[in-house]
């Protein structure tokens, strides 16, 4: 391959790439984005997509001009990946042959000759991407970049997409991703620590007790120090809230082992007279001790550190250390429970509310349709066949057809409240054709009713179509029904500013100010006129449609009108030209 004939990357390329894997929700998307994107940004040859799976190497998928390992799994030490991985750095071969890194024999049968691996997230690597190539070549400064900067844009998607999988299944890892705490948990960590009425008393007894000057309870994850409590008699500096630079640290080493570290004398013990932390901080004496939560989980440490020595090794002082350790933990745990207990019972309550408000309008509501029918049956039993037994079918299918919609509200409002929500079919239709649909069937429904309509049109989206169809069929039907009798509704649609947008208008009584927060609220009918049924459910299902698309519906109500508008940033517009 002639290098000096090879054309760099378009920026746009890469931004493009950079922007999709950002937007990856789940590892599966994460992953299928990268296998789209890597090779074509790169220009090399073949790429293959490596997540760490324990000691192993997991090749997940691949994009090349010949097979690789996609599917099959490498102990560490033994593959380019591994190494990669465990020295987080990129690896750049230019020739196979004259690397030992090499495997052979898992390259033998390949097309592989060069090769660049980069590790996804560097300071703690969860995988790797490797670039290949059929012929000896090394790789431009650029795509070295290139490739590590996918990498690390691999790294954010990847964690994303855990935190996501994380609070949908309940747990907390997905092919070795660790879900980092975000800043506000960090934050709410030191007001809960800051809560515990006896904190204070432990750190002034431990310093007490050492003879040392200073002491804290630390929030501790694999790449944050956070100090939530401190008794500071030395002038050390910190404050409830300050960091320390993980690495500066050796309660990254006390998390890893969930052992207590403890040294009377650096300079004099084996292990931490030449260790970098004692050295950094000026430390002779110090003991960290890790704070374990009821469910195994470690959650950070007590700490203690002077720059003098102490006698530390007792069974007296290492038990204290423990056993306000395990104080710490208990107050956490009981603060954790008693939060679990107050969301439980608000559930419970909203649940039982939900559960009246069903029972006592859905059997008001199926009632009447239910008693129409059974009287038609009852009669047409009676008289058989008569000349006004098609009248009595025609009222009897009306009631069937009226019970059937009711369903339909229950089912999606059990979807909204129980179900993760509304779940849509997307498809690429033009959308003004599809409200137009809906005008006329409300038209026909209506027939005194005026209604206008203006659509931009075509409005060629990727949305799912009937369900907004169901949405702006709520949204007119509602204002046919509240709306003054002697004024049209108007509906609009149209996109601007990179937004589809749909309005509703009626004229009328405006609704109180009051109101309109509680409009979208599931079992609420409003104040129209005398005779209007339902179960109060439509303009909730149109609001879980709004946010099922990524949108929200907005009321505007004065005495000249009342505008219900829907909003949507899209992403998947096509708007062809004339």
């Amino acid at each position: 391959m002639d290098q000096a004939t090879r054309i760099s990357t378009p920026i746009a390329s890469l931004s493009k790439a950079l922007a999709r894997i950002a937007r990856a929700r789940s590892t599966e998307e994460a992953v299928s984005t990268l296998r789209e994107t890597v090779r074509n940004v790169i220009g090399c040859e073949g790429i293959a997509i490596i997540l760490k799976d324990g000691d192993l190497c997991h090749y997940v998928e691949e994009d090349a001009i010949g097979p690789l390992w996609k599917g099959q799994k490498f102990p560490a030490a033994a593959c380019v990946s591994g190494w990669s991985m465990r020295n987080k750095a990129t690896a750049v071969i230019p020739d196979i042959r004259a690397d030992d890194r090499i495997p052979y024999e898992l390259y033998a049968g390949t097309f592989v000759r060069a090769m660049a691996m980069a590790p996804v997230r560097s300071n703690a690597p969860v995988g790797a991407i490797g670039a290949y190539w059929s012929q000896p070549y090394t790789p431009a400064d650029w795509e070295v970049e290139v490739l590590e900067a996918l990498a690390e844009a691999a790294a954010t998607a990847l964690e994303n997409a855990a935190l996501i999988e994380s609070l949908t299944a309940g747990t907390t890892l997905r092919s070795g991703v660790a879900v980092e705490p975000r800043n506000d948990d960090f934050a709410r960590d030191v007001k809960r620590v800051g809560a515990i009425a006896a904190v204070p008393t432990m750190l002034d007894v431990v310093l007490r007790v050492t003879g040392m000057g200073f002491a804290a309870v630390a929030r501790v994850t694999e790449t944050r120090w956070i100090a939530c409590e401190v008794l500071d008699r030395v002038d050390f500096g910190l404050k409830p809230s300050d960091e320390l630079p993980i690495e500066s640290t050796l309660c990254n080493e006390v998390r890893m082992r969930r052992q207590t570290i403890v040294f009377d004398d650096a300079a004099e013990d084996p292990l931490y007279c030449d260790h970098h932390m004692p050295r950094t901080y000026g430390l002779r004496s110090y003991l960290s001790q890790p704070i374990i939560l009821e469910s195994g989980a470690f959650w950070g440490t007590l700490c203690a550190i002077d720059s003098n020595p102490a006698k530390l090794k007792t069974p007296e002082v290492l038990g204290a250390f423990k056993l306000f350790a395990e104080l710490i933990a208990h107050h956490l745990d009981a603060e954790t429970r008693l939060l679990n207990v107050s969301v439980a019972l608000q559930r419970e309550r909203e649940l039982a509310e939900f559960r009246e408000q069903f029972i006592a309008v859905l059997g008001h509501d199926l009632r009447n349709p239910i008693a129409a029918v059974d009287a038609g049956t009852s009669r047409l039993m009676k008289e058989g066949w008569t000349e006004r037994s098609p009248v009595l079918l025609k009222l009897m299918k009306s009631s069937l057809s009226r019970m059937s919609g009711l369903v339909d509200n229950v089912m999606d409002l059990a979807r909204a409240r129980m179900g993760g929500g509304i779940t849509l079919s997307l498809s690429e239709e033009d959308l003004s054709t599809t409200l137009q649909h809906v005008v006329d069937e409300v038209s026909v429904a209506n027939p005194t009713r005026r209604i206008s309509a203006a659509f931009d049109a075509p409005m060629t989206l990727a949305v799912d179509h009937p369900r907004l169809a169901q949405m702006v069929s709520n949204l007119l039907s509602n204002a046919v029904t509240h709306g003054a009798d002697d004024k049209p509704v108007a509906i609009n649609g149209r996109i601007a500013d990179g937004c589809l947008e749909i309005s509703v208008t009626n004229g009328g009584k405006p609704i109180e100010r009051s109101e309109i927060g509680k409009l979208f609220l599931p079992f609420k009918r409003g104040d129209g006129r005398a005779g209007v049924q339902g179960l109060g459910l439509g303009l909730y299902i149109a609001s879980q449609i709004a946010q099922a698309h990524g949108g929200r519906i907005d009321v505007r109500s004065d005495a000249d009108e009342t505008c219900f508008t829907f909003r949507m940033p899209f992403v998947h517009a096509i708007v062809p030209s004339a």
